[in-house]
This record gives structure tokens, C-alpha cells and sequence, in this order.
């Protein structure tokens, strides 16, 4: 057992020393980001700051995680850091972002080169290449699924979404925008992806889809998070569909509230005002969120026969298209609605000049969705060779995985033998319980025989012989000498009924506590000492709920029923005090009378005691207790007893 034990101890040190060594232990110290808790914290400080665009903040916290032994020791910490450090300043760092690529290939993260060149792509889609920024999300999005990253899957998906939406791709949209929504946990890009959904329904004329995704934005009205940073997106997101799904019905059934279409815009355009700028609006500014609106609420008008409103709308909205630097889409659909609307007033000279500046823009609009049309080809048969490298590169690990078979092989076979020993082990000291419970029954067993062989047999032999006598004397008419026999037959009888009753307790295991043990003592002292006429007190202190063993119960219980038969018959003691203590897990009895010094022993005078002291000193020695007589010719006897718990 010993040897298995020793094996055990040095397999879980060689484990111990394939762990993290002392280097990076040491250099853990260097930033205070290696504290999980103190990361958590941050991370919530920061991203309240990112999204506000404290850039102060930001780059405060930039010197925290730029740390070489943090990007090897924890890379996903330095990644998520940088990534909302860079994003807060929108606009591209450029010695920020080469950190970044620095400190991702030192820790040889594919993750953080990842996340890196997302950044680039997000730089691109926002100075207007959207070719380019398809192009690397599309690259992106292939290496997000290879690394399982459902943060960069999602992200990359709404950033598609967005560029596809932009382009009016709707159809291409809404699919990216769909799997980008499960993994994003964050409320406000949750609202976001929502709201972007729910104008791509609003370009296809489901209504009842609009207003199913503004349900589930306003949803967001009371989460925490958002109010705590005055973010009013929700109700700028709500309001617009509510206008999109009201505009649609207006225009479906040629019935509705004209003033109320305009009322609504105007408190679109209040609500834009009022918000925070730092808290971004999708990836479009104001002009062409109220673009959009406005071209839904000029066709509503059209049906609702009011040109006078629908134009009013109309020159509003093409006033502020001059500020919007990438509303192509916005300004086509524009310029659509009004051709439309001066068509049915009759004015065919107003329709014709804006169909032709509807025209112009579309001519652009497609020049882009061709440009990106190639991208796509030409991204399809990259993804042709990535395929094929990627079998390639199947092979070789398959490869390499068949010729480290027999290196994984001896570790499994090392791992059966440690778990091997340690069944045995577990084994050994299964079997050693048993041996130890079973040897404790057999002593419990061996106890009770002797105390029935010694006691209850010999009470019961002189029973016989009495009874014996008894019945003889009565034949020969000696009715005294019958009755004599007949009370000491009586006296042992209630003399056996105790000792059953004692034996019957003391292997009761309902009844091992001290305090039952000292309830019984109490009682028997009383039913022993108060008939004779002895004052008795019965003190005790401590804690008094702690449980004993069968053993230590019993020796217990007899020693203290040894006093105090000796001090009630031999003594000739007018007053008997027990006292019972019990702290730091040592229990002290002390039991005091005031005789003549003799009840010590069952009547002896000897300096040696007679079996009543061998008795209680064998029992004290099985307890490994220590016990102190203490006689003197009329001042009584006192025995102290000690026993370690």
C-alpha cells in the first residue's frame, strides 16, 4: 500500500510540473488584468466607455493590457480589450492596430489575428470601399467558423448584413442579419440586428413583420443597461417601423391619418436630435434614417390624397440628402416616390425629372452591385482553393496523428495503470474499514457475553438456588425461612432487571451522547444515595451534545456506578458530590464523599484497593484515561477521573 501510495505522490508532482512555471508566474505580476476579477470589472468600465466613445478612458486602459506575458498567459483578455479600445475612437489607430498584430503573433493567437484584420474591414466598410470590406468579411467569416468563435460569426454577419442592406440586397441581407442575432448578448446590437431585420421586411411590404420586430425591440425599453446610459435607440427604433407599418397599411387600403404619418416623422427626427451622437445609429447617420421614413410616408400620402403634405415631406427630405454622403439607395427610392406621386397628380413634366435624377443615382447604385458582384465571383474561387488547401492540410494531420498513435498510446496505458493503483489503493483502505468495523463488532459481541456470563448468569444461578430453598423450606413448614429466600429471590431479580437495563442502554446507539449518559447517572445516584438518607449533588458544564463511543460509554457508566455503590455501602458518608466537566474535548468526573475513607474499594482498607479499584483501573486504562483515589481516615474519598475525547 505504501508503494502504491508513493507511485501516486510522484505521478501527481510530474503533473504538478507541466503546469504553469515560474517564469510565468513571475511575469503574472507585471499587469493587474491576470485577476479574473479585477478583468470582469473592466471589462463592463470599458465597454460603458466604448460605447460613449470615451476614448480618454480608453486609452488609459490601453497600458494595462498591452502586455507581453498576458497576451501568452490569457490572449482572449488582451483581444477583447484592444478590440473595444480601437473601436471607441472611430477611426483607425495605426499604432494601436500594429500593437495589436504584435502581441497576437507573439502569443500565436489565430484568434487575435483574426479579430485584427476584422478591424481592417471595419475601417474599409466605413471610409465607403464596401468592395473591400465584403471581401475581407467574407475571408473572416470562413475563419471564425474554423475557430468556433460565435463573437467574430456574428459580428462579421451583421456587418454583411449592413453592407448588403445598404446596396438593397435585402434578400441577401436578411439571412447574414438572422445568424448574426443568436450569439450577440449585448441589448444594444441585439436592437440593432432587430431593427435592421425590420426594415428589410419593410422593403418586401410585410407589415405584420414590421410590426412584429418593433414588438420585440420595445421589448428592450426597461433593460438596465441601456437605461443607465440614457441609450434611447429602442424608441427611435420602434417609432420608425411604427411609421414603416403604418405608412404600408395607409398605402395597402387607402385609409388612414395623414397628419399622423407627418406628426410621426416629426418625432422621428426629435427623437435623432435629442439622442446621444456617441451611441451610433446602425451604420447610416440621420439624414438617411429620415430618407428612408420619408420615402415610405410620401407614398402613404400619395394614397391618402394629400400632395400638399406628401411635398412638404418630399422637399425635406431631398434638402437633407445633400448632407448624406452615402444614401445612393436612400436618394433612388427618393426620387422614385416623388416620380410617382407628380405621375398620379397629372404634373408628367415633374415626373419625368425626377425619374431621370432617379436614374442618375440607380446608374451608380449598380455600378457598385457590379463591382461587388465580381468580388463575389472572385471570392467564390478563393474559397475553391482555401477548400482544396484545406484537404491538403487534412492530410498532413492525419499524417502526423497517425505517428503520434504510439505516443498516445503509452500516455492511455500510463493513465489505466494510475487509475489502477488508485482503485487499489481506494481498495486497501475499503478493506481496512471493514477489518476495523468488524473488529469493533466482535469486541461489542465479546463484552456482551461476558457481562451476561458474569452478571446476569450468576444472578440467575443464585435465583435458582433460592428458589430451590425456598420451596424446600416450605414444604417443611418454615414459612420464615421461605420468606427470607423468597425477598432475597426478589432483590435479585430487581438487581438483574438494572444490570439488563444498563447493558440494553450501553449498546443503544440512539443514547451515546453525553447528555444521555449523565441524565442516567443522575438517576441512578438519586435511586442508589437519597434512600439511605445522603445529600447528593449532581453538577456538570461543558458541552454537553458531544457523542462517545460504545466503549467509552460503558467503562464510563460502570466506574461511576463503582463509586458510588462503595461510597453508599462502605463509606458511612453523609454527602456524596459529582461533579461532571467537559472542555477542550477532555471530560473530568470527579466524585467526592465525606466518610471515613473506605469507599474507595468494596470494602477494602488495603492500600491496594480491592476489585472494585483493580476494576475501575482496568476500565480507565482500556479508555486511556487517567484516574486519581484520594483517601483519608475521616475526611472522605475523592475519585478523579480524566478522559481524552
Amino acid at each position: 500500500m505504501r508503494t502504491a501510495f508513493t507511485l501516486l505522490l510522484l505521478i501527481l508532482a510530474w503533473c504538478a510540473c507541466v503546469g504553469p512555471t515560474a517564469e510565468g508566474q513571475t511575469l503574472s505580476k507585471r499587469s493587474p488584468a491576470f485577476d479574473s476579477a479585477y478583468h470582469t470589472g473592466m471589462m463592463a468600465s470599458l465597454h460603458d466607455a466604448f460605447m460613449r466613445s470615451d476614448t480618454l478612458f480608453c486609452d488609459r486602459l490601453l497600458a494595462v493590457y498591452d502586455d507581453t506575458a498576458l497576451a501568452r498567459l490569457h490572449p482572449d483578455r488582451v483581444n477583447d480589450a484592444f478590440m473595444q479600445i480601437i473601436i471607441s475612437h472611430n477611426a483607425y489607430p495605426a499604432a494601436t492596430q500594429d500593437r495589436f498584430m504584435q502581441l497576437a503573433l507573439y502569443a500565436g493567437s489565430a484568434r487575435m489575428v483574426a479579430y485584427h484584420d476584422f478591424l481592417v474591414a471595419r475601417w474599409q466598410m466605413m471610409n465607403g470601399d464596401r468592395v473591400g470590406a465584403v471581401r475581407l468579411y467574407q475571408d473572416l467569416l470562413t475563419r471564425f467558423e474554423h475557430l468556433q468563435d460565435d463573437g467574430g460569426i456574428s459580428f462579421t454577419c451583421r456587418r454583411l448584413g449592413q453592407i448588403y442592406r445598404s446596396l438593397g440586397e435585402f434578400g441577401i441581407a436578411l439571412p447574414f442579419l438572422h445568424r448574426a442575432l443568436p450569439f450577440e448578448p449585448r441589448s444594444e446590437f441585439r436592437c440593432n440586428i432587430l431593427y435592421a431585420i425590420g426594415e428589410c421586411h419593410a422593403h418586401g411590404g410585410r407589415a405584420d413583420s414590421v410590426r412584429w420586430y418593433r414588438d420585440r425591440i420595445e421589448a428592450y425599453s426597461n433593460d438596465p443597461v441601456m437605461m443607465r446610459r440614457g441609450d434611447d435607440r429602442v424608441h427611435i427604433y420602434a417609432c420608425r417601423l411604427g411609421l414603416d407599418a403604418a405608412a404600408m397599411d395607409a398605402r395597402r387600403s387607402g385609409k388612414g391619418d395623414a397628419v399622423a404619418l407627418v406628426r410621426d416623422l416629426s418625432r422621428m427626427d426629435s427623437l435623432l436630435a435629442k439622442r446621444d451622437p456617441r451611441l451610433g445609429f446602425i451604420e447610416a447617420d440621420d439624414a438617411a434614417a429620415h430618407m428612408e421614413a420619408a420615402e415610405e410616408v410620401v407614398r402613404a400620402l400619395s394614397e391618402l390624397h394629400r400632395p400638399d403634405l406628401a411635398q412638404r415631406v418630399f422637399e425635406e427630405a431631398e434638402h437633407r440628402s445633400r448632407s448624406c454622403t452615402d444614401c445612393i439607395l436612400q436618394e433612388v427610392a427618393l426620387y422614385a416616390a416623388a416620380a410617382d406621386m407628380h405621375m398620379a397628380g397629372g404634373d408628367q413634366s415633374e415626373a419625368l425629372r425626377y425619374q431621370t435624377l432617379r436614374a442618375d443615382a440607380l446608374t451608380r447604385n449598380e455600378t457598385g452591385k457590379a463591382r461587388l458582384a465580381v468580388e463575389q465571383a472572385r471570392q467564390r474561387a478563393v474559397f475553391a482553393q482555401q477548400q482544396e488547401s484545406a484537404a491538403r492540410l487534412l492530410d498532413q494531420v492525419r499524417a502526423t496523428t497517425r505517428e503520434n498513435d504510439k505516443e498516445h498510446r503509452m500516455q492511455r496505458i500510463v493513465l489505466v495503470v494510475l487509475i489502477g493503483f488508485v482503485i487499489l489503493f481506494a481498495g486497501i483502505l475499503f478493506v481496512r474499514a471493514r477489518t476495523a468495523r468488524r473488529m469493533q463488532v466482535e469486541q461489542l459481541r465479546t463484552r456482551l457475553s461476558r457481562d451476561l456470563h458474569d452478571d446476569i448468569g450468576s444472578t440467575l444461578s443464585s435465583i435458582n438456588i433460592l428458589s430451590t430453598v425456598a420451596r424446600r423450606k416450605a414444604e417443611a413448614g418454615d414459612d420464615a425461612g421461605a420468606a427470607a429466600s423468597l425477598s432475597g429471590i426478589s432483590e435479585r431479580s430487581e438487581r438483574l432487571m438494572r444490570n439488563m437495563s444498563d447493558i440494553v442502554w450501553s449498546v443503544d446507539p440512539d443514547r451515546d451522547t453525553l447528555e444521555e449518559m449523565l441524565v442516567r447517572m443522575r438517576e441512578f445516584g438519586a435511586a442508589v444515595l437519597e434512600p439511605k438518607g445522603m445529600n447528593y449533588r449532581f453538577d456538570s458544564s461543558g458541552e454537553l451534545t458531544a457523542t462517545m463511543s460504545p466503549m467509552v460509554k460503558s467503562n464510563l457508566y460502570l466506574i461511576f456506578k463503582e463509586a458510588v455503590n462503595n461510597a453508599a455501602k462502605h463509606a458511612q458518608a453523609t454527602e456524596v458530590v459529582v461533579t461532571f466537566t467537559h472542555e477542550n474535548n477532555r471530560l473530568r468526573m470527579t466524585i467526592a464523599d465525606n466518610g471515613n475513607g473506605n469507599g474507595g474499594a468494596e470494602g477494602a482498607t488495603s492500600t491496594t484497593g480491592g476489585n472494585g479499584i483493580r476494576n475501575m483501573r482496568a476500565r480507565a486504562l482500556e479508555m486511556k484515561a487517567e484516574l486519581r483515589i484520594s483517601r483519608a481516615a475521616h475526611q472522605g474519598t475523592v475519585i478523579d477521573l480524566l478522559v481524552p475525547f
